[in-house]
């Protein structure tokens, strides 16, 4: 699989749309691919610390549960 491929899956954009950047090296590529993981990765942990510190007012041992109902 080539980096643009590894890139459309991680990012879920349209693989014209990334073309349209111009020519890119696979060195290129990896590189938005990291940054698009380390983003990823980053905004997950913030939307955890946000929804733990939006729950403070449960009960610490019912906060997963209350995790669950609401976000699934």
């Amino acid at each position: 699989m080539s980096e643009i491929e590894r890139l459309v899956d991680i990012s879920r954009v349209p693989r014209a749309h990334i073309e349209a950047l111009g020519e890119l090296d696979e060195g290129q590529y990896a590189v938005l691919r990291a940054a698009f993981e380390r983003a990823r990765d980053r905004r997950e942990r913030e939307l955890n610390a946000a929804i733990d510190n939006g729950l403070t007012l449960v009960a610490a041992l019912l906060r997963p549960v209350a995790r669950r109902m609401l976000f699934t």
